[in-house]
């Protein structure tokens, strides 16, 4: 019972963390924020943020999993019960998702129009968009005829993405 308790108050220590860390984030993006910034939002020392963290960037990565994981469960699950007008459902559900998590898109915004990080920070940031796209794929593989399914999965979000910043102010 109590590693249960300790469990859970690592777990909302965590989020703490990562709630300070994302509206940082969606303000000053990345490079703008540094762990005593996270730390004083936070409320706690940034030794505290390392029992948890290996750095600004860890914390970084996990909001953008996150984010990204739910953006895939909410386009899988609308895929499963809305079968017809399959790029409408899925324009709706990710526009829909950035509108509703206004930080996360803020944060994903900086990102992309200023992030750097390391190969190995990039590759684990990779992973999450590719699994994205891997299950948005399948919705071209079915409509497109003869057509590089792939691409047209990146293009369709870059679309989606150049729509949301040109329309909704960061």
């Amino acid at each position: 019972l109590l590693l249960t308790l300790k469990r859970g108050e690592r777990e909302k220590r965590r989020e703490i963390i990562l709630q300070a860390a994302q509206k940082l984030f969606s303000k000053k993006g990345i490079s703008g924020v540094n762990m005593r910034d996270i730390a004083q939002e936070a409320g706690v020392s940034v030794g505290f943020i390392y029992r948890y963290f290996s750095g600004q960037t860890d914390i970084f990565l996990e909001l953008f999993e996150g984010g990204a994981t739910e953006i895939y469960d909410r386009i899988s699950a609308k895929a499963e019960t809305e079968r017809s007008r399959p790029f409408r459902t899925l324009a709706r559900t990710y526009v829909n998702y950035l509108h509703e998590n206004r930080m996360f898109y803020q944060m994903m915004t900086f990102f992309m129009l200023e992030g750097e990080l390391s190969d190995g920070a990039l590759e684990r940031l990779n992973g999450s968009l590719r699994r994205i796209l891997d299950g948005v794929e399948v919705i071209f593989k079915n409509e497109s005829e003869g057509e590089n399914s792939r691409t047209l999965a990146h293009s369709f979000f870059a679309a989606l993405n150049g729509g949301m910043i040109s329309f909704v102010k960061i």
